[in-house]
């Protein structure tokens, strides 16, 4: 019952724009995909109590996965590995707590610069999304 409701909710909604937008023959326009990320990054972000914070991040891709370092204000550095699908890329970190380890997760959407825009979210934690933006600076030299 439940599949058959899906397919007419998309056939009803998806049908609305059909048709929309479409160049010639059909297709939709992908726009160009922003090749490696590797680099520096500034990073500026909001926690869930509304404080600011910013630093740096840097990206390094590894055959299919990036690995990923921030360094923010205050001295806190953390990494992480991260997995990149189309204008999408997710990161996962941990980093040594008062009370032991604190893992969080960040997804982020791929824009044009690049910069990547996204929210995060920890545990412990508060239990809610917070934001951050790491917006392109940089390429690494080959020595660093």
């Amino acid at each position: 019952m439940l599949s058959a409701t899906v397919l007419l909710a998309a056939s009803l909604f998806g049908s609305a724009d059909q048709g929309k937008d479409l160049p010639k023959g059909g297709a939709r326009q992908q726009p160009a995909e922003i090749g490696d990320l590797s680099g520096y990054y500034t990073c500026k972000g909001q926690e869930a109590g509304g404080k600011y914070y910013s630093g740096i991040a840097f990206l390094v891709k590894k055959n299919d996965l990036y690995l990923i370092q921030w360094v923010v204000a205050g001295g806190s550095t953390f990494s992480g590995i991260a997995i990149r699908q189309g204008d999408t890329l997710a990161a996962s970190w941990a980093i040594p707590g008062d009370r032991g380890v604190v893992r969080g997760v960040n997804l982020y959407k791929i824009e044009a610069g690049p910069r990547l825009v996204g929210r995060w979210a920890s545990l412990p934690g508060p239990g809610v999304l917070q934001s951050e933006t790491l917006t392109y600076l940089r390429k690494m030299e080959a020595d660093e």
